[in-house]
């Protein structure tokens, strides 16, 4: 049976409350912890050093353990923003078994990285669901922009605009934004963004971020939404913002 669930985060953006930069490491979605579909794929994302050593990844192998079984797992290329971040996808070779726990051998790689949305573990682990997930997430409510973000921290500035969803779907999802200043002549943006209680923010905090967001500035952002499996939502209409710019209340 299909239930609506919250939109689970996919990679942990520096929030705008955060004071501090954050340290260097990986992140991986689904969230390490969760329950995943038995055809998953994840994501893996570096920051910081570990961006380059994240974007030398594809075509290697990495392994998924959990006794009895072990599925190889091929890395391909991803996205990389113009921000410093850097994120491949891990692809399974077959379908996880249902009812288990397994671990990804990510110091087979990266040895000695930190998954920073995984308390720091070098080795990942997620559960297995029933079964594989082969239905398209649907819209409950389609993407809108709720409000703009801005704040002057002591590592700089930070800028994101808040857009708002809700899908019902079982697996996480994550969406991939592809960014345009509108009636500029300008390269596109792309990038994933996390989804969070049906909040995604695009932009950027102080120590980096995924899109460089110009105060003031017109954008328009195609939505690209994936469930853990792949599937992916029904295609909705770009949406358009302006940047938010500082004011008085938050100089």
């Amino acid at each position: 049976m299909r239930t609506v669930v919250l939109l689970l985060a996919l990679l942990v953006l520096p929030a705008p409350v955060r004071a501090a930069c954050p340290e260097e490491g990986v992140q991986v979605f689904p969230m390490p912890g969760a329950v995943v579909p038995t055809n998953t794929r994840f994501l893996l994302e570096g920051l910081g050093s570990f961006r380059a050593r994240v974007a030398d990844l594809p075509g290697r192998i990495l392994r998924l353990q959990t006794e009895g079984h072990e599925v190889e797992v091929r890395i391909q290329r991803g996205w990389t923003s113009s921000l410093g971040r850097t994120t491949v996808v891990l692809r399974p070779s077959s379908p996880l078994k249902p009812g288990r726990v397994y671990t990804l051998r990510l110091d087979d790689v990266l040895p000695g990285a930190k998954v920073l949305n995984g308390g720091g573990a070098s080795q990942p682990e997620w559960h297995s669901g029933r079964g594989q997930d082969v239905a398209r997430p649907r819209w409950l409510k389609q993407p809108a922009v709720s409000e703009g973000l801005f704040r002057r921290t002591r590592d700089g500035t930070e800028r994101f605009v808040k857009l708002r969803m809700s899908l019902r779907e079982d697996s996480p999802a994550y969406v991939v934004v592809t960014l345009w200043r509108r009636r500029e002549d300008v390269a596109p943006q792309h990038y994933v963004t996390p989804l969070h209680d049906g909040v995604a923010l695009v932009g950027h905090s102080a120590c980096g971020g995924a899109f460089a967001l110009e105060e003031g500035r017109s954008y328009r952002a195609k939505l690209e939404v994936f469930d853990a499996a792949g599937n992916t939502a029904p295609a909705v209409s770009p949406l358009q913002f302006e940047a938010p710019v500082a004011t008085q209340e938050n100089p």
